[in-house]
C-alpha cells in the first residue's frame, strides 16, 4: 500500500511507499498537505519529496 501526499496550495502530489516515509515528507503539516492512502505500490519516494522537506533515516 502506497501513500500520496499532495499540497494543498499548488495540487503538486507525490507517492511515497510506506507510512514512515509519508508522515517524514510531509504529512505531519496538515495545514500544507494532505495524506491520502492508494490502492498501489510504490517503493521509497518514486516522485522525490516536497521543497524544503528532509527524510534522513
Amino acid at each position: 500500500m502506497a501513500w500520496l501526499l499532495k499540497e494543498r496550495a499548488t495540487g503538486c502530489e507525490w507517492r511515497v511507499g510506506d507510512s514512515d516515509l509519508a508522515w517524514e515528507a510531509g504529512g505531519y503539516d496538515s495545514a500544507r498537505f494532505e495524506l491520502h492512502v492508494l490502492d498501489e505500490d510504490v517503493i521509497g519516494t518514486p516522485d522525490g519529496v516536497p521543497a524544503g522537506v528532509s527524510t534522513r533515516r
